[in-house]
Parts: structure tokens; C-alpha cells; sequence
């Protein structure tokens, strides 16, 4: 498939990257879209990933052009200047702003990880449309943290619950974490300048919350 380019220069190439899709080849996904791959082949030349999206998660995903641009990139995401803004679908109303600080599982260790969450729409007195500002870079951060506010991101295998995926997927069809990695921000490898990239919701995501304001039905 081709890939929506997103933003590319001499330096940096970034796409919106599809749901299910993964940025290197793994043994648990050896039928799923490798963008590395792709993205080299489509644009003719290699490529190397400044950051990672789960396999689920659709959005903005960042490359660089050349060793030394992902080694530089690198080390603005290390000393914590990367930010970013995902959307996602919980479960539950949330009403204000919510600052969530707790230590994150990385292997055997804990480290810290701090996650700002602001509510954008609710639906149903159910559930709520959130903007998420991860502050910290840790793996699952997003889906530990909104479990540990109890406010589950909806289709979470991992994290979520299974009663509530279940209907997420009769009722709506949606068979994949509702989570999206909406805009990046980054400080340019070479040129003195940022560079802001936005991915809008897909369209399978939006349809989703159009049917749920509409919906008349029980919810879980």
C-alpha cells in the first residue's frame, strides 16, 4: 500500500501510520505492513525510526533520513524535549483536566511517568473523547496510566475490559484500540527550527464516535 506522507524534507520523512501496522518486522506480526520497508521502497531510500507506535495505534510516526539525523533526533527524545499528543476513547465522564503521576513497569524495574489527560467531548454520560499529553516516554504508558484512573481506554486487551470491548465491537464494529497519535513536535536534526505534524482521526474512528452520539441503545 502507499503511505500518507505527512511531512518530508532532506532530513526527516513522517507518515500517518495505519492501525495494525508495524515499524520493524516481528515474529508475532510476520503478516503486518512493516513501514521501515515500505517506506523505503516507496520513497527510495532508507529510513531509520525516531520513535515507536504499537501495533494498534495509528498516526503520526516520525523517521529520519540519515544515521547522524536519528541520532540527534534521539537524544531530544531521551532528554524529554519531544512532545506529542495522542486521541483516545475511554470508558467513563471525564470532567476536568487530570495530572497523572505513577510509576510505570518497564521490564523488572519502575520508573516514573507522568501523563496530562484533558477531556474533549463525552458521550452517552459514558464514556469520554480525551487528549492525551504523555510527558514521559515510557512503554504502555497512556493505557497504564488511564487504567490507573480508571478510565480504560476501550478495545484494551491488555489494560481495558472485556465486557466493554465486546460491545465496542458488536455494536461499532471496532476491533482495535481506539488510541491515535494526533501531532508530534520536534526540535529539526540540522535546521534551527521545530517541526509540528498533525495525522487526523481516521475516518474508521470517526465513524465510531458518530455512531456513538447517535446511539439509543443500552451501554455498558
Amino acid at each position: 500500500m502507499t503511505l500518507h506522507l505527512l511531512y518530508e524534507d532532506a532530513h526527516l520523512v513522517a507518515v500517518d501510520k495505519p492501525a495494525w501496522s508495524v515499524v520493524h518486522q516481528t515474529r508475532g506480526a510476520r503478516d503486518a505492513l512493516v513501514i521501515t520497508h515500505a517506506l523505503s521502497d516507496q520513497i527510495g531510500s532508507t529510513v531509520y525510526p525516531i520513535h515507536r507506535l504499537d501495533r494498534q495505534t495509528s498516526g503520526v510516526l516520525l523517521f529520519a533520513r540519515s544515521k547522524e539525523a536519528a541520532t540527534t533526533s534521539s537524544i531530544e527524545i531521551r532528554e524529554g524535549r519531544l512532545r506529542k499528543t495522542y486521541l483516545g476513547l475511554c470508558r467513563g465522564v471525564i470532567r476536568e483536566t487530570l495530572h497523572v503521576d505513577h510509576p510505570v513497569r518497564e521490564g523488572m524495574v519502575r520508573r516514573p511517568a507522568l501523563t496530562e489527560i484533558d477531556p474533549l467531548e463525552s458521550f452517552c454520560d459514558r464514556y469520554t473523547l480525551v487528549r492525551i499529553r504523555p510527558l514521559t516516554g515510557r512503554r504502555h504508558q497512556i493505557r497504564s496510566h488511564l487504567k490507573h484512573v480508571s478510565h480504560p481506554l476501550v478495545v484494551d486487551v491488555t489494560y481495558g475490559n472485556g465486557t466493554l470491548n465486546r460491545f465496542f465491537r458488536q455494536e461499532f464494529g471496532l476491533e482495535r484500540l481506539f488510541l491515535h497519535a494526533e501531532s508530534l513536535r520536534i526540535l529539526h536534526p540540522v535546521e534551527s527550527r521545530f517541526v509540528e505534524i498533525f495525522a487526523p482521526l481516521p475516518q474508521e474512528l470517526e465513524a465510531v464516535l458518530q455512531r456513538l452520539g447517535n446511539h439509543r441503545g443500552a451501554v455498558v
